[in-house]
C-alpha cells in the first residue's frame, strides 16, 4: 500500500471525531469501531485485535489516530461526515507513528478515557491564543513544548514499529513509511561495559577515562532473534575481564558467566579490548550488506569507549529513525530528498537507559540488571558483562515486542516477577553447588517450583535469567 500521509484524531482535544456521534459521549463511537471487521481495522483476521495508529508529537504528547483509508471506510459504513472543519494531521507532524492494538471494547474505552478533557478554570490563563490539551494522557507533555526537555517516547515507539516490520506484522504504509529493503535482515550487537562501581570521579572524567572491569557483547540477527531468542547458534555472547590501571579491581555482586563464552583466568589489557571491538565492527562492515544496530546501556559511555578504540563513531546515528524511511513530503514550498533504497544506513545506537526511562517514567538502573528490575522483568541485580549483553537484548526485545508505551507502563507496574530466575539456566553437573554461597540467596531458586500468580501476559523476551553462582575473582 502507498504510505499514508493524512491521519485523523480519534477522541480528545479538538478531535476530528468530535462531530461523528453525540457530543461528550464516546460510547457510540467506540461501539462503532469495535464492529469493524475489515483488514484495514483487523489485519490479522476478523477476530484479531483492532489496529489503530498512535502518533507522538515532538512534545511527547500522543494521539489516537485513524489513517485516511480507515476514516473513509469507517465514515461510509456508519454514514458519518468524513471530517470536521479542522484539517487532518500530516504524518510529518509526528515524530513517530506506530501501531496500537485493542483486543476488547474495554481496552479501547480505557485508552479513550485518558484523552478526556478536564473542566477548565476560567480564572487561569492557559494561553494567549487558545486553551491547551489538559487530558490525563497529555497535560504533562504539552506544557514542555518548546522547552529543552527531551522526551524519548517516540524513540521508544520506533523500536515497536521496527520490530513489527521485521516480523511482517505491520504494513509500512499504514504508519506513513516507505518499505525499506533491509526488512529481511538486520545485524544487532548488544554491548555492555562494566565500570568499577565505586569510582567517585565526576561523570565527565569517567567518560574520558573509565575504569572498566569487564566488557561483553552479544552478536545476533533480526528477525531470527525475535522468534528464537535463546538456543540459536547464530547468537554469540562474549565475556572479557580487563586489567585496570588501579590493579585487580572487582565489583561486589558480580557473578560467573552462564550464557556467555569466557576465557577463564585471562585478564586482558584495554588495548586488547579495543582491538577486538575494531574487529567486531570494522572487519565485515561492508561485506554483510545489512544495517547495524548497536544496543548499549549509557550511550555517552559507549561512544567514548568505541571512539578510543578507533571506530568512526561520529558517523553513527542515535535511535532508529534512519531505519524507518518516511514518504517524502511534497508541496510547492518544500520538497524533501527522496529515499534512496540502495544506500545502506549508517550504524545506529539504541540506548536502553532511554527506553527504560521513557516507559517507566523513572530513572533507569546504573547497570543492565538494575534496569531489568526497574522494568519488573527480574529481581537479580548481580552483574556479568557477557551475560548482561544477552539480558540487554532480551530487555530491548521485551519492550519492542510489548504494548504501546502508556499501556506497557501500566502493565509492567502491575507485574512483579516471582524471583530472580525467569528461565532456568543450563543444567550443571551434580556437584555444581560446591562453589555456591553458603549463606544462600533467596532469589536463587527455580521459579518452576513456585506457584504462578496473576500477571500480564509476558513476551518471549521476559523469559530470561542469569546464573545462580556468585563470581569471586
Amino acid at each position: 500500500m502507498d504510505p499514508e500521509t493524512d491521519f485523523y484524531q480519534i477522541s480528545g482535544y479538538r478531535a476530528h471525531s468530535n462531530g461523528w456521534f453525540k457530543k461528550y459521549d464516546e460510547k457510540p463511537m467506540m461501539d462503532a469501531i469495535v464492529t469493524m471487521k475489515s483488514k484495514l481495522f483487523r489485519p490479522r483476521g476478523p477476530d484479531s485485535p483492532i489496529e489503530l495508529v498512535l502518533g507522538i508529537l515532538p512534545s511527547g504528547a500522543s494521539y489516537l489516530l485513524m489513517s485516511s483509508e480507515q476514516v473513509l471506510e469507517f465514515t461510509l459504513r456508519h454514514r458519518l461526515p468524513p471530517r470536521n472543519d479542522r484539517g487532518s494531521w500530516r504524518s510529518s507532524d509526528f515524530v513517530s507513528l506506530s501501531p496500537i492494538h485493542f483486543t476488547s471494547s474495554e481496552e479501547l474505552a480505557a485508552k479513550i478515557s485518558t484523552y478526556k478533557q478536564r473542566p477548565r478554570n476560567n480564572n487561569r490563563r492557559e494561553s494567549a491564543s487558545e486553551p491547551l490539551d489538559n487530558s490525563q494522557a497529555n497535560r504533562g507533555y504539552v506544557r514542555t513544548a518548546g522547552s529543552d526537555i527531551v522526551h524519548y517516547r517516540a524513540y521508544f515507539e520506533h523500536q515497536r514499529t521496527l520490530c513489527r516490520l521485521l516480523t511482517r506484522d505491520l504494513q509500512p504504509g499504514k504508519v506513513g513509511l516507505l518499505t525499506p529493503p533491509w526488512l529481511g535482515g538486520i545485524r544487532i550487537v548488544s554491548l555492555v561495559f562494566e565500570e568499577w562501581s565505586v569510582d567517585v570521579r565526576p561523570r565527565d572524567q569517567r567518560l574520558k577515562g573509565p575504569e572498566l572491569i569487564h566488557a561483553g557483547w552479544t552478536d545476533a540477527h533480526l528477525p531470527s532473534f525475535l522468534t528464537q531468542p535463546t538456543g540459536s547458534e547464530s547468537v554469540a555472547s562474549i565475556h572479557l575481564s580487563l586489567k585496570s590501571t588501579k590493579g585487580n579491581l572487582r565489583n561486589p555482586g558480580s557473578k560467573r558467566p552462564v550464557f556467555s563464552a569466557v576465557e577463564d583466568g585471562v585478564i586482558l589489557p584495554v588495548e586488547e579490548l579495543y582491538e577486538r571491538l575494531r574487529k567486531l565492527f570494522n572487519d565485515d562492515a561492508n561485506t554483510k550488506g545489512v544495517p547495524l544496530i548497536v544496543v548499549v546501556h549509557d550511550e555517552a559511555m559507549a561512544r567514548g569507549v568505541l571512539g578510543r578504540a578507533g571506530i568512526d563513531i561520529d558517523t553513527w546515528t542515535s535511535g532508529l529513525s534512519k531505519l524507518l524511511p518516511r514518504a517524502p513530503r511534497r508541496n510547492r514550498h518544500h520538497a524533501e530528498e527522496p529515499f534512496d533504497p540502495t544506500v545502506l544506513p549508517k550504524p545506529t545506537i539504541v540506548d536502553t537507559q532511554k527506553l527504560v526511562n521513557a516507559v517507566m517514567e523513572t530513572s533507569p538502573g546504573n547497570t543492565v540488571p538494575h534496569s531489568a528490575k526497574v522494568l519488573h522483568m527480574q529481581t537479580d541485580t548481580r552483574t556479568c558483562a557477557g551475560d548482561d549483553s544477552l539480558l540487554q537484548l532480551h530487555l530491548w526485545m521485551s519492550m519492542a515486542q510489548g504494548l504501546a508505551i502508556d499501556e506497557q507502563h501500566k502493565q509492567r507496574l502491575a507485574h512483579q516477577p516471582e524471583c530472580a530466575q525467569l528461565l532456568a539456566p543450563p543444567q550443571q553437573p551434580s556437584n555444581a553447588n560446591a562453589d555456591e554461597d553458603e549463606d544462600g540467596d533467596p532469589n536463587d531458586f527455580n521459579p518452576n517450583d513456585a506457584p504462578r500468580g496473576p500477571g500480564p501476559r509476558p513476551t518471549a523476551a521476559d523469559d530470561f535469567s542469569d546464573g545462580d553462582d556468585d563470581w569471586d575473582e
